[in-house]
Parts: C-alpha cells; structure tokens; sequence
C-alpha cells in the first residue's frame, strides 16, 4: 500500500505537475462563476515553471544532497578490502527493454559503468543487484535482471552476479538486499547509487542494521561553483528539480514512517 500511494501521490506533488495543473484548473475556472480563481492560479503556475525550468533553484535543492557523502574513485580503492558491492536498481526503463528486446537505460548509467569497473577492480567481490518492477501495474523484467545482462556484457562474470529482482523502492532496497548477501561481522559491502540518492539509501541500510560504505556516482551537478548556474535548457532545470523534490520529501516520510532513523543521514565519523 505504501509504494502504491506514493507513486500516486508523487504523480500530484511533483512541481512541473504541480505546475501544470494549477495552470489547467486555472484556465478551467475561467469559465465558471470562480473566474476570479483563474487568474491567480494560471499566474502562480506559470511563474513556478519558469523557475523551475531556468532558475538555479534545482541545483541549490539537489547538491546538499550530492555532497552530503563525499565522492569516492575507482583508483582509491583497496580492491582487497571490498567483500562486495551493491548496486540499487532505477536504472532501467523496464517497458521498453521488454518491449524491444535490448536493454533501454532511462538514467543513472554511471550505476552501471562504475560497478563494472569496481568489479574488474575488486575481482573477488561479490555483487548484489537490487531492484524490481517498481510499477504500477503489469511486472515488466526487474531492473536487477536487465542490468545483470548489461554487466555480463562488459565482462563481469555471471557466477559472482546475485539478482534482488522483488523490491520496490530503497527501502526494500535495503532489506531484500541483505536477505540476498547475509552479510557476516566485519564484511565491507560498498553501496553504489545516484549521489543525490546516497542519503534516503545509507539511511534506510543502516536502518535494517547493515552497514555499508557509500559510492556515490551520477551526478547531476558540478558542484559548489555551479550552483548558481541557471538553466540553459527548461527540461534540465525541469528534471532536476523534480528529482531534487523528491529525495527531500522521499526522506521526510521515510523518516516519518521509522525507515531512516534521521532526518538527513550524513557519513560517520572515521574511527
């Protein structure tokens, strides 16, 4: 029930829906004894676009949240001190790969293309996939099973490769994830996901009492001296915002609801 009306939920709260539909139910009332709604409504909907599409309000929402875990690299890494990595799943655009037959990434491929690298890094490590059919309605091929195929594909042996292919958001992330790996005392597991995600996805882990080791990769922003940069294409600062808006109130309710122990997870203090 949870997964169900967050996704409808979400379909609302989105701010370029939001947007949109203030400026339809706006245009709507223009024609009924509420004409005096119209115009505010179609005013506030169309500035909120604007902003969103070309104001740096998108990266100043999403890069706390990218920077919140700092950035690690492929050629720091100890491969003999990674017991296994994990990848969370959002990857895949699950309907098309079904329906043409090829795997279809809708974003976030960086997931993709720094696990392998860390996998040719760490020989040894296994992998954990994480991600199911996070749909509503008819269960297309599991993100997990799709990206397992693109992984064998740029040479990473199937043997070390485990499919969650149930789960339907981070938190189930978390907890399919660790039913699959039965991680032992002592074991380092890396979590590879988007940057801006890192935060709800080490909460929820350390929520179901694993602890991982953070990879943030897929980021979406340059950083501090970018930060004022406006928008030079409106679905950029579309997109962004969106994806921004969501994490945060993501990690509201996921707090709310006892998911994530802290508001704003933040990396732990080196021993």
């Amino acid at each position: 029930m949870f997964f169900y009306l967050s996704k409808i939920i979400w379909f609302f709260l989105q701010p370029s829906a939001a947007s949109v539909f203030l400026i339809i139910i706006g245009l709507l009332l223009s024609k009924t004894r509420w004409v005096r709604f119209s115009k505010p409504l179609i005013t506030t909907g169309a500035i909120a676009l604007l902003l969103i599409a070309f104001s740096p309000l998108g990266r100043q929402l999403i890069l706390p949240l990218e920077d919140r875990f700092p950035l690690k690299k492929v050629a720091d890494i100890n491969p003999e001190e990674i017991d296994g990595i994990i990848v969370l799943g959002g990857t895949i655009h699950m309907y098309i790969s079904d329906y043409r037959g090829v795997p279809s990434i809708v974003s976030g491929a960086e997931r993709i293309i720094e696990a392998v690298k860390v996998a040719h890094k760490a020989p040894k490590a296994r992998i954990i996939l994480a991600g199911g059919p996070n749909t509503i309605g008819t269960n297309p091929t599991p993100d997990a099973v799709v990206v397992k195929q693109l992984m064998v594909d740029m040479g990473v042996d199937p043997a070390r490769i485990e499919v969650e292919g149930k789960s339907k958001n981070t938190w189930q992330n978390a907890l399919f994830a660790k039913e699959v790996a039965k991680p032992k005392q002592g074991e380092n597991w890396y979590l590879i996901t988007s940057a801006y995600h890192m935060p709800r996805a080490m909460g929820c882990f350390r929520q179901a009492g694993w602890e991982v080791k953070a990879f943030p990769v897929d980021y979406l922003t340059g950083g501090r001296q970018s930060q004022f940069s406006p928008f030079y294409y409106a679905l950029d600062g579309i997109t962004i915002t969106d994806i921004a808006t969501k994490e945060w109130l993501g990690l509201a309710v996921y707090w709310l609801t006892s998911r994530v122990n802290t508001l704003y997870p933040a990396p732990k203090p080196q021993m």
